[in-house]
């Protein structure tokens, strides 16, 4: 597996970054739903307790829906459904089609960055063409071959897969008779259920490359 580190010059949420300069989005996860993509993040910064980021949110041309979810002292999560203009914007679909998993991305009113795996390097060059494509400059900071095998099994689920893995075990997701639904699993978690099949996937076939299969 590959992992590029990267900087993406996306229009997705770009209105209301530039009206609340101060605030960072940390993005925890995309996820198709009949509405279309919607995103989940924290937002963290000046702006957010305020209100200042809310209504930035509500006039951005790429949202049509946004939710406040959860909230903490210093940050607050939103649901957003991203709009035609704004899936311009988001290479969600390509992550599917591709088989690539988000480890981390941050969004400021200065672009994208973060860290994406990758299963090779024809994927890598089909998603940077698809950007190209549509007009969207995908900026390669550096580019490493995960290692790990058995020991490194753990380290290469992302917080969300492995966070989603270890509540379906708790909650008895994985037992037979089964403990518990998906459904379940989702509202413990808080997210939708499609989003919990996704992390049970991608975790489940990580752990299986990486303890099962003879390299």
């Amino acid at each position: 597996m590959l992992i590029a580190e990267f900087r993406i010059d996306s229009p997705l949420f770009r209105t209301a970054l530039e009206r609340a300069p101060e605030v960072t989005l940390s993005i925890e996860e995309h996820y198709a739903a009949p509405e279309g993509i919607r995103v989940l993040f924290w937002a963290a910064g000046d702006g957010v307790s305020d209100g200042e980021f809310q209504s930035a949110l509500e006039a951005d041309p790429t949202v049509t829906e946004s939710t406040q979810i959860a909230e903490t002292p210093s940050r607050t999560m939103y649901r957003v459904t991203v709009s035609d203009e704004g899936e311009a914007g988001t290479t969600y679909r390509e992550w599917s089609a591709l088989d690539i998993v988000s480890v981390d991305i941050t969004a400021t009113n200065e672009g994208w960055t973060g860290r994406l795996r990758f299963p090779d390097r024809e994927a890598l060059a089909k998603y940077r063409a698809a950007l190209r494509d549509r007009g969207l400059e995908f900026h390669l900071r550096s580019l490493y071959q995960e290692t790990g095998g058995a020991n490194g099994a753990t380290a290469s689920l992302t917080s969300n897969q492995h966070e989603a893995l270890v509540t379906a075990y708790e909650s008895g997701y994985f037992d037979v008779p089964r403990g518990a639904s998906q459904p379940d699993v989702a509202a413990q978690l808080d997210i939708a259920s499609q989003s919990v099949s996704e992390r049970l996937r991608r975790g489940t076939k990580t752990l299986v490359e990486r303890t099962l299969i003879d390299e």
